[in-house]
């Protein structure tokens, strides 16, 4: 353990510290900002299934005790609307602290997906929005694709904002609008070539589907609630489920 961070190996078993530094550095090495996202690339470093309590003490317990001399990363709850019930997701945030640690072990933080959020797209003003965008980022992921959140600068590309970009295993891109709620809104749709949409439940799907297919415009649609249903079932088989 690097001089002056020996607490950690007091704080922790010689079995569970070195997980929480794995933990605090794939933050600073990847930028994922969602605690499913981290509990999934620990899994994938590990062996161990996502579900485990080894893997979960790690995210929910150590990174949020408060109780330690130093705080490594923040955590907050995003309720996600129209997923079920009353779906939360804890959103993780490398403190000061937990980005000089990183340095320490040889690993510079890079802008985290919430922190571009924020930048970019006034996340701190649209939670509910940010907390979509991140979770429709993990579903990506969790079905092997690559995801990029808010993969333009305004200042640079102000006509092209997308909110996420979202690569397959072969390779093919595409750049997402993730809509919170059905809305009437021509103005943003009528530009584009294409859409590929990214919305909350079924219904809001459907009717956003078919608005756009009255305008002509082709493009793709999935919502974040059968993206969840299915991974919860283990169908990771789609991304996209419908395509006009």
């Amino acid at each position: 353990m690097p001089r002056g961070h020996q607490w950690i190996a007091w704080r922790w078993n010689s079995q569970f510290w070195p997980r929480v530094i794995m933990a605090v550095k794939t933050l600073g090495e990847t930028g994922v900002s969602t605690a499913l996202d981290l509990l999934l690339l620990l899994s994938q470093k590990t062996g161990v299934e996502m579900r485990a309590n080894s893997l979960r003490n790690v995210v929910y317990g150590a990174l949020a005790d408060e109780q330690v001399p130093h705080r490594m990363v923040d955590q907050f709850s995003v309720r996600l609307s129209g997923l079920g019930g009353f779906f939360t997701m804890n959103v993780l945030q490398l403190t000061d602290y937990g980005k000089e640690l990183c340095r320490v072990l040889g690993v510079e933080p890079v802008e985290s997906d919430w922190e571009k959020i924020i930048r970019l797209h006034r996340g701190e003003e649209q939670v509910v929005h940010g907390g979509a965008v991140l979770f429709a980022a993990y579903q990506a992921r969790l079905r092997g694709w690559k995801a990029e959140v808010m993969p333009f600068d305004p200042q640079e590309t102000p006509w092209f904002q997308p909110d996420l970009k979202v690569t397959d295993p072969e390779g093919w891109f595409y750049y997402c609008e993730v809509e919170t709620h059905s809305r009437d809104n021509p103005d943003k749709w009528v530009r584009m070539r294409q859409a590929n949409l990214i919305v909350p439940t079924p219904t809001t799907r459907y009717w956003m589907v078919q608005r756009l297919k009255d305008m002509g415009i082709p493009g793709r649609a999935t919502d974040l609630r059968t993206l969840a249903q299915q991974a919860k079932a283990g169908d990771l088989s789609r991304f996209w489920l419908e395509k006009w």
